[in-house]
């Protein structure tokens, strides 16, 4: 019977009972096989749409949602590298306020110490020391007399008695923008007589935070406790730094919690996430610096728009040839194919993104539905283990950044302790004179400071070459004794890869011999020094000599009251190495040590040794 043919509707007897139920029999079989199979495909395809639409949706909620966390989580971990920059300045600060020319106020030897210090830390704009009523008594690079009462740091310091940041200012040195710290030096009923002072450059920020690699559209601020912006990463002219932030931010930022997520618009008309934590220092309620790093909201649903638009456009290709098929090949039977597809819809309905039909081998019009329908599984089920692959990455870089930090921030901690107690043993030592005395605390500082430098400038954070390490150390050396005598210095040095651990009592050792050889080496003709550093089968050899008078008869190093040789056998000791020494046209020693990283809770303390 004809589809169109009204016959189908109408039984030749005109009985209006029989004919009304003629009429329900006949008005399904009036539909041809190809409406009926369009339909089923129409069915079958639905939610196939619907999954891609609703997966869309909650794959946008779910972006947004990882966006507000990544702001939120960078803006942690920026925090934290500031929070680091602001301990090592109180450390720094608290170690120059323990020296006895700044408590005794002798302002000459605290001057130069203070230029000796600013030279190898350039990030800071100056620093400078200050009595109670605020004026410079000693300085990097102001004049004595400079009054400094005004500066909200110093003024904090003197009045707190604590470690105090300002805020945003111009330094009186080139009118740079800086970040100002104070620490106070209090007499011995403990009110503050005299402050430490150090202006961190803002321009330092750039060269420490270029080296992430952040998202483009997404940018990093820190604002100070007034919402003065101090640094903006990538620099743009509508956020400067020394203005003030958009208003309705800072309100929503003062607002929140200690650290926290909102979406507002920024003040290049962006609508962004964005992410905060705010620093404060110990015992004061206001935070002195404010992190945040915002994310733009478009992009981020640009890319869920977009792939939710590519799955609709391939599902709906499919669809149209899958019609298209099923309208050609209509006569074909599909009872079975046609539940497999049906069943596998289902499955993927209820959330089985792994059901497939598998009509391998089959070209009709089922087999290329089957085929649509089993591509649109695994493009989601791909994207989905996508997803979840690249959120176990994040996690773990994120878990590896905050390992690394935590281990940073542990290492400055004990270096720090080292120097404070390198200090201790100084004072202790009545053998040398004062310039000597300090010279040599200079270089052992400088020692350890340049490991550090060296760490920073890389993207190593676990080891250092020690072979780079001394060359720099000995050209250190070499300058503080050009003036005295000329001296020939012959450095052979092999790529030796060192823990950091081993790194820092290595510099010691080296920084203590080779002062020791340029002291005594005055040979026949010029004064002669060599250094060799080798490596073979895990173990390193420094050899240090020179062309001097040798070792006297009897010699050992454990039984010299000098404070240098004293340091050489305890730091050797804490590598686990052996320290050897003889004359061979001079005083020759010897330090062998194992490069593996040492064992035990931790490194000794100096004063130990």
């Amino acid at each position: 019977m004809p589809a169109g043919s009204d016959a189908g509707y109408y039984t030749k007897e005109r009985n209006p009972k029989t004919e009304r139920t003629t009429s329900r029999k006949s008005w399904f079989p009036a539909i041809s096989i190809r409406s009926a199979l369009l339909l089923i495909l129409v069915a079958a395809l639905a939610p196939a749409f619907h999954i891609i639409a609703v997966t869309g949706a909650e794959h946008a909620r779910h972006m947004e949602e990882q966006a507000a966390a990544e702001a939120l989580r960078q803006a942690a971990a920026f925090g934290d590298i500031q929070t680091r920059i602001t301990e090592s300045t109180r450390q720094m600060l608290a170690v120059l306020a323990a020296l006895p020319s700044f408590r005794s106020r002798n302002d000459d030897i605290a001057e130069r110490t203070l230029q000796a210090v600013h030279s190898g830390n350039p990030e800071y704009l100056n620093l400078s020391l200050t009595d109670g009523a605020g004026r410079v008594t000693a300085s990097s690079l102001l004049a004595r007399g400079t009054d400094l009462s005004i500066r909200p740091h110093v003024h904090r310091a003197l009045t707190s008695g604590r470690f105090s940041t300002g805020e945003y200012i111009l330094g009186l040195v080139q009118s740079e923008p800086s970040f100002s710290y104070s620490f106070p030096i209090p007499d011995e009923s403990g009110r503050p007589y005299a402050t430490i002072n150090a202006l961190y450059k803002l321009s330092a920020y750039a060269v420490l935070f270029e080296t992430f690699k952040l998202d483009p559209d997404s940018f990093l601020g820190i604002v100070d406790r007034n919402g003065i912006r101090l640094f903006f990463y990538p620099p743009r002219d509508a956020n400067p730094v020394g203005k003030p932030i958009k208003e309705e931010v800072w309100l929503r930022i003062q607002r929140g919690d200690d650290a926290g997520t909102f979406l507002d618009t920024s003040s290049d008309g962006v609508v962004r996430f964005f992410g905060y934590r705010k620093l404060r220092l110990e015992g004061d309620p206001a935070p002195y610096i404010t992190v945040v790093y915002a994310v733009p909201r478009e992009k981020i649903l640009r890319a869920s728009r977009t792939i939710t638009r590519r799955n609709l456009l391939a599902m709906a290709g499919a669809a149209i040839l899958a019609l298209a098929l099923a309208g050609i090949l209509s006569e074909i039977l599909f009872g079975r194919r046609l539940s497999r597809i049906g069943s596998a819809v289902d499955r993927i309905r209820g959330g089985d993104l792994g059901a497939r039909v598998r009509l391998e081998g089959d070209s009709s019009d089922l087999g290329r539905i089957s085929a649509a329908l089993d591509g649109m599984a695994e493009s989601v089920q791909r994207r989905d283990a996508e997803k979840e692959e690249e959120a176990l990455r994040l996690s773990r870089l994120l878990d590896e950044k905050s390992v690394l930090l935590k281990e940073i921030h542990h290492r400055v901690k004990n270096n720090l302790q080292m120097t404070l107690s390198l200090i201790r043993l100084q004072e202790g030592a009545s053998s040398e004179d004062g310039e000597a005395s300090l010279k040599g605390l200079e270089s052992r500082i400088s020692a350890m400071s340049m490991v550090h430098e060296m760490l920073y400038g890389s993207e190593n954070l676990t080891d250092i070459d020690l072979g780079e390490y001394c060359g720099r150390l000995l050209d250190l050396l070499r300058s503080s004794y050009a003036g005295k005598n000329p001296l020939q210095v012959s450095l052979t040095c092999e790529t030796v890869r060192c823990p950091l651990e081993s790194a820092i009592p290595f510099g010691l050792i080296t920084a203590e011999l080779v002062t020791n050889a340029f002291k005594h080496a005055s040979g026949r003709g010029p004064a002669a020094v060599s250094v060799v550093l080798a490596h073979k089968d895990g173990t390193a050899c420094l050899t240090v000599s020179d062309n001097g008078p040798g070792l006297p008869p009897g010699f050992d190093p454990a039984g010299s009251r000098r404070l240098g040789l004293q340091l050489v056998l305890a730091l050797t000791s804490q590598l686990r190495g052996t320290l050897t020494w003889e004359n061979d046209g001079g005083a020759r020693f010897r330090v062998d040590f194992p490069l593996d990283t040492p064992k035990g809770p931790g490194a000794p303390d100096p004063e130990a040794g």
